[in-house]
């Protein structure tokens, strides 16, 4: 299945308003702004066409930037800033219903199962979850799926307005050139990282267990057995299984191509052989198909990996990166040969940044892997780590070993080496003029009252 869409795809959404009481104000005279605001929790602040903003939303959106680290900024100045983006948001979604725009209960079913699967990973379990947040998981549920609504609403209606932006080459040269030196923005010192990636393989033994184990749900399912109760008892996919391992609303290109074979080939109501993926083995049950839009049921196992078998993934890598250091392969070539990974194996390994599809990381985007960020901060180039431990979007547990290909030190932006930045800084102008504009245009048509 899609490794992003449907499994273990996580984003921590902004959920401090269940915990707020938890974070601190810095002084004094912040505290007394931000405790009259919260005695006046259930109290409007604005009306923005048909949808309120509380005071609660912004004491709470106030003690998120602190969270996150702004406790320096001024607290009225912060105060303001989160009262436009409050109306900035309502406005967007007043007229997402005067366009009739649309989210799929599908996507906020599958969004919300897969956030919840973050947590689990994240807190340990359902019940290390309901003691963070202080919520049954049907309370918090409740909470979250109106929040998912909206969000996946307002990004939509900001594509909406901006997805006729486009920036041409002359664009952005004469942005450049219509630029002060000292206000050219800095690059960050930048890394151009390769790996080659070990998954240890389950063992016979293991693999024979779980079929067993499968096979075993499928006999029963076949004679009487719910499906989708099988599934939350017994599916190891954290993203579907409480939901009784349904996706609904998925299109098609959504899932691996051995996942989707199968569910596009089945009958409504027709249970699958079992069959493997990259993530697992599976069964999998079409509840009903309509086109190319399918909404299905399915449990995955997963054979347990050993101690035994890891130590072997890092004795492995351990001697391949001796025969690299030694000249006897090429780290391409090894990579080529012996990577477990099908995205870079056949590029020499090269890890491909998403945010911008080039091959160059920064050190705040490294952050996210400390790890890796550690060994990069101490290597020269072509230097060659011993062999990390990894755990994949998968859940799956791997180790693998990191090349420094290259890079770049920190420079003020220039159009020979920066031109994909300096591209997408110039769309983010142009996106944030045109969402202005709109802006201004559009309060002027809306029902407003400030209380």
């Amino acid at each position: 299945m899609n490794r992003v869409g449907c499994f273990f795809y996580a984003i921590l959404i902004s959920l401090n308003y269940l915990f707020a009481q938890d974070n601190f104000i810095s002084n004094t005279s912040d505290s007394l702004l931000l405790e009259t605001e919260s005695q006046l929790v259930d109290g409007v602040f604005a009306i923005v066409g048909g949808h309120a903003i509380f005071h609660s939303d912004i004491y709470n959106q106030i003690l998120q930037y602190q969270a996150q680290g702004l406790h320096n900024q001024d607290i009225h100045s912060l105060r303001e800033q989160v009262i436009d983006e409050l109306f900035f948001q309502k406005l967007l979604l007043h007229f997402a219903s005067v366009d009739s725009v649309e989210i799929d209960n599908g996507e906020i079913e599958n969004n919300l199962n897969q956030r919840l699967a973050f947590f689990e990973q994240q807190f340990g379990s359902q019940d290390g979850i309901e003691q963070y947040f202080n919520k049954s998981m049907n309370e918090l549920t409740a909470e979250l799926r109106p929040m998912i609504h909206d969000q996946l609403l307002i990004q939509k209606m900001q594509y909406e307005i901006t997805k006729n932006i486009h920036v041409s080459p002359l664009e952005v040269s004469d942005f450049y050139n219509s630029i002060s030196p000292d206000s050219l923005p800095m690059i960050e010192a930048q890394f151009q990282i390769a790996h080659i990636l070990k998954t240890p393989d389950a063992a016979n033994a293991a693999i024979e267990e779980t079929l067993s184990k499968l096979e075993d749900l499928r006999n029963r399912i076949l004679n009487g057995a719910d499906f989708a109760t099988m599934a939350i008892l017994y599916s190891e996919d954290p993203g579907s299984s409480r939901n009784g391992g349904a996706y609904l609303n998925v299109n098609k290109g959504l899932f691996v191509k051995e996942f989707e074979a199968v569910a596009f080939g089945l009958s409504p109501g027709e249970i699958s052989e079992i069959f493997e993926t990259e993530f697992g083995y599976h069964i999998v049950q079409l509840i009903e198909r309509r086109g190319n839009e399918l909404d299905l049921r399915h449990i995955l196992m997963t054979p347990k990996i050993s101690n035994t078998d890891m130590l072997g993934a890092k004795d492995f890598l351990q001697l391949l990166k001796s025969d690299i250091v030694d000249n006897k392969i090429t780290f391409s070539d090894a990579a080529r040969e012996s990577s477990s990974d099908k995205e870079t194996r056949y590029n020499g390994g090269l890890l491909i940044n998403p945010n911008t599809n080039n091959s160059f990381f920064s050190l705040e985007e490294l952050e996210k892997d400390p790890a890796l960020l550690n060994e990069i901060r101490m290597m020269s180039i072509s230097d060659i780590t011993d062999p990390i431990y990894i755990k994949l979007p998968t859940g799956k547990e791997a180790y693998r070993i990191i090349k420094l290909v290259d890079k770049k030190e920190a420079h003020i932006a220039n159009l020979q080496d920066d031109y994909s930045f300096l591209k997408n800084y110039y769309s983010q102008v142009k996106e944030q003029k045109e969402m202005k504009d709109w802006y201004n245009k559009k309060i002027k048509e809306v029902y407003v009252q400030l209380f």
